[in-house]
């Protein structure tokens, strides 16, 4: 994930398009992004061996588009990034009992978090963003939660650190619990799966030119070909790295190659990323892209299918060689500025005096560049539903029997959905 896809705004992901396939869907009595079952065609062996193409549904009065699937390797691609949303009532029933502030629905957000992720929320932010009034830091900067101002919902982000630092087998508990019949109105908002080739063997961003050139990036054989974008130098290739980009941004699916070992700083690096990104803005993005993100990567592009039965680095595999490179870049770029002080200094006071002179002050701070590979769970401070848990469940006891005791009365009246909890 790019440093410029990281601070698009997320809350354009969602859209009145998705608001309204969320209101049919709801009068039908079913969550929007299970309504749409398919039954694919399977082959002696019961494997699904079906190509689903992309559909146009009617929904609320706007067209929106389905996701196409292709059946595919496992591990062909990781989850990148995640954003999601569900009502606020959720922790309540989580919790089994009545939350009343927003506080108290962030710490039980953070409890359930930490169940799935491995990790919870640890600091509120100062200030809201994407729209909502509040916001919360979470894990050691993998995300966010948003809360408040914003339909009675929150936002919950985990972005590219926080997937890589996720507790094994993380999608398969976020999948469980967005489908649990205890989660109301849960909606993924965007979500960016990602496939990695170390040695450039069989794509590259010149393949994916190519491959935009013979339409293998139009889902439909007609009209005009998806719109293209490249930046760095394709003329003349620096070793700055060059990355291009299939569709508009703003569009439910959008899709980028980009040369990731440049991009960390070593200029022969053959390292390629493919990168695609789903957002529900146009799109319906159902809950089981969480287990089945393979096919739905290979779904994306015809092109894919040249690649769709390998797989890419596991999360370790990924970290540690982020990690190489990230270093051996930073090693050169301090011998590049600092080599020549760096010699006539160990010569002067010798490594640990003059390593002591010339270190930060501040012993928790890190380079921009290193943050994300020292980054971790046990990097985390103390999460807040740990910090809070005695005092929360006083407050709880005491704030369920007030509820209680005042449904209807002016200075506590309770939401219409509240009254099955409290009685």
């Amino acid at each position: 994930m790019t440093t410029q896809d990281q601070n698009q705004n997320p809350a354009a992901q969602s859209g009145s398009a998705c608001a309204l396939a969320h209101s049919d869907a709801q009068a039908a009595g079913v969550s929007p992004q299970a309504a749409r079952q398919v039954t694919a065609p399977i082959n002696n062996m019961g494997e699904n061996v079906a190509v689903l193409a992309e559909e146009l549904v009617l929904k609320g009065g706007r067209v929106l588009t389905t996701l196409a699937k292709r059946k595919a390797r496992n591990g062909l691609c990781i989850i990148d990034w995640v954003n999601f949303t569900v009502h606020e009532m959720t922790f309540s029933k989580t919790a089994m009992h009545v939350l009343i502030d927003s506080d108290s629905y962030v710490i039980e957000a953070s409890r359930q978090l930490e169940k799935i992720l491995g990790y919870g929320v640890t600091s509120k932010r100062d200030g809201g963003m994407n729209f909502y009034s509040e916001s919360w830091v979470l894990g050691d900067n993998f995300g966010f939660v948003c809360f408040g101002g914003q339909s009675q919902t929150m936002l919950v982000t985990i972005n590219g650190t926080g997937c890589a630092e996720a507790r094994l087998g993380w999608e398969k508990r976020l999948y469980k619990f967005l489908s649990s019949k205890d989660t109301v109105r849960p909606q993924i908002s965007r979500i960016d799966l990602a496939h990695d080739d170390f040695e450039g063997k069989y794509i590259s961003v010149d393949w994916a030119f190519d491959q935009w050139k013979v339409r293998g990036f139009n889902s439909a054989k007609g009209g005009r070909k998806v719109n293209v974008e490249k930046y760095g130098n394709w003329d003349e290739p620096t070793g700055q790295g060059r990355t291009i980009n299939f569709g508009i941004r703003a569009s439910g699916k959008f899709c980028r190659f980009y040369e990731k070992g440049k991009q960390l700083g070593i200029v022969e690096s053959m390292w390629c990323r493919a990168e695609i990104e789903f957002k529900a803005s146009d799109r319906i993005i159902p809950l089981e892209i969480l287990i089945e993100s393979e096919q739905f990567f290979a779904g994306a592009y015809p092109c894919f299918a040249e690649f769709c039965d390998i797989e890419t680095p596991k999360r370790l595999a990924l970290k540690e060689k982020t990690s190489l490179l990230t270093v051996d870049a930073a090693i050169r770029v301090t011998k590049h500025q600092f080599g020549k002080y760096n010699r006539v200094m160990r010569e002067l006071f010798g490594d640990k005096d003059y390593l002591d002179k010339v270190q930060c002050d501040d012993e928790k701070a890190l380079p921009k560049r290193l943050e994300a590979i020292t980054s971790s769970i046990r990097t985390c401070s103390s999460f807040i539903h740990t910090n809070h848990f005695q005092k929360d469940t006083e407050d709880y006891s005491f704030q369920a029997s007030a509820a209680r005791a005042t449904v209807g009365k002016r200075h506590i009246k309770a939401p219409n959905y509240y009254e099955g909890l409290l009685s």
